[in-house]
């Protein structure tokens, strides 16, 4: 067997509700690729929901996790613009650049997409490798956790695209998680006059600086109504919420097929938008990280050291009373 040192823990998907921690050898970059040593990988809710129903078809083994920073170790031949030793962020979705999605410009929604965590192997692990196009220099002022949050913060910049026009309009957000959390921050920044945030947690709600917290089904007449939790009566709350011409911005992934009334679409004039992934969001999101109004450290309630990963698992799934984002931090 070889030494150690060429060995990594990691956090591997086996099947579903099957995560378990494995010794895997440290990944090659690839010509076009980074090698980087994770410090910190945040756990997402699409985690939560790909070990438990696989939604996207992951292939098992799968080592998870696509929200990470870390410092770049070893770099492919034709990577210039990386050395080893610079500190980093990774987008995890890797676009093929081929196809006529991306050939207009939607690389985002790229039909041969490759995705950390998904059909690569992702960064719960000590050491991973993304494309090194994927990956963002963290400025010395922002911590690796912060950085953990670049793709997190980059999805919801695209929510606040995909509502067209935002400034001077009233917004409902529906969720409390961490992406609605970040979404209503997003959403001032942005100057909408008004941000209404609905959700089911005191603990969570008060994390929202700014914002009036209000029951969905009272909210009345607002231009823009942005899904941020995966839960069909939602879907009806917010169409019910908005005015004529209103949005509705679907950000979270509903599984099952829901009854839309279309005669209100059709007399009401309104608009559904979905909002997957993030257009060319990367330099933008790296950007309001570094704004300090926008304080976006706070949305991580929890650190906590990767060997007590069951534990952060365990906070994120069912500890909405008491942690908003956990990161597993590397040593």
């Amino acid at each position: 067997m070889a030494h150690s040192h060429s060995y990594m823990k990691s956090l591997q998907l086996q099947g579903l509700n099957k995560l378990v921690k494995v010794e895997l050898p440290i990944p090659v970059p690839g010509q076009d690729e980074v090698l980087i040593k994770t410090e910190v990988a945040t756990i997402c809710t699409s985690d939560l929901h790909d070990i438990k129903t696989n939604a996207f078809g992951i292939k098992y083994p799968r080592v998870m996790g696509h929200e990470g920073s870390g410092v770049v170790v070893a770099c492919g031949s034709g990577v210039t613009d990386y050395t080893p030793g610079t500190r980093v962020a990774a987008h995890p979705v890797v676009p093929c650049r081929a196809c006529s999605e991306c050939e207009r410009g939607l690389e985002h929604l790229c039909l041969h997409m490759s995705h950390l965590g998904i059909d690569r192997d992702g960064c719960f692990a000590e050491y991973f490798v993304q494309r090194a196009d994927r990956v963002r220099p963290l400025p010395d002022n922002i911590s690796f956790a912060l950085g953990a949050l670049l793709e997190p913060v980059a999805v919801c910049l695209e929510a606040i695209s995909r509502s067209n026009d935002i400034k001077g309009k009233t917004v409902l957000v529906a969720g409390d998680g961490p992406f609605g959390n970040i979404i209503a921050r997003l959403a001032q920044r942005a100057e909408a006059a008004r941000v209404l945030v609905s959700g089911r947690e005191p603990f969570r709600l008060k994390l929202i600086p700014g914002v009036e917290i209000v029951d969905a089904v009272q909210a009345k007449s607002v231009d823009i109504a942005i899904l941020a939790v995966s839960a069909a009566e939602a879907v009806y709350t917010c169409l019910q919420a908005l005015r004529p011409r209103g949005r509705l911005v679907i950000f979270s992934a509903v599984q099952e097929p829901v009854a839309l009334n279309l005669f209100n679409i059709h007399v009401s004039e309104l608009e559904v938008a979905g909002a997957c992934n993030d257009e060319n969001k990367i330099d933008e999101s790296l950007q309001c990280l570094t704004e300090e109004r926008l304080a976006l450290e706070n949305i991580i309630t929890h650190q906590i050291p990767f060997d007590r990963w069951e534990e952060a698992f365990e906070l994120a799934r069912n500890g909405h009373n008491k942690a908003l984002k956990v990161a597993l931090v590397f040593d």
